[in-house]
């Protein structure tokens, strides 16, 4: 009886060793996809603001959100009064295979203008999400 409680015992303490071994690891995150994930981001808003729409969508998946808010703010939006300038801050990035999502606070700084008369207004959105994918060895937008 005493063999029988050994072989159970002994079987246990072998499978929470193989289970905790073959756990599921924390993913290593490459300091130069990171950079180039920011630099996405910042180009992106970057373009935004300078009304360079061409650049925009070069950072993004055709089609996806972020090119279709591209092309909202290119069709909809009538700068003729108003100058709009994006700040970005990111907060972090996580990356998962060719999967990546960044939170980040965007800053939006409006200006607008009638003859000689200004006014500014700021308005922030604290950690909105944005997607990305790596394709062809580039992360685009999505």
């Amino acid at each position: 009886m005493k063999k029988k409680y050994f072989f159970v015992i002994s079987f246990l303490v072998l499978a929470i060793f193989l289970v905790g071994c073959s756990g599921a690891t924390t993913p290593v995150l490459d300091v130069d996809q990171e950079e180039e994930i920011k630099d996405i981001i910042a180009n992106y808003w970057s373009a935004l603001s300078d009304r360079q729409y061409s650049l925009a969508k070069s950072y993004c998946i055709p089609y996806g959100n972020a090119y279709y808010a591209v092309e909202e703010y290119q069709n909809n939006f009538d700068y003729s009064y108003a100058t709009l300038n994006w700040n970005v801050y990111i907060n972090w990035v996580a990356v998962t295979g060719n999967n990546a999502i960044a939170n980040v606070d965007l800053t939006l700084n409006v200006t607008v203008c009638f003859e000689d008369i200004c006014s500014d207004e700021n308005e922030t959105l604290n950690n909105y999400s944005m997607y990305l994918i790596k394709s062809n060895e580039a992360w685009k937008l999505i």
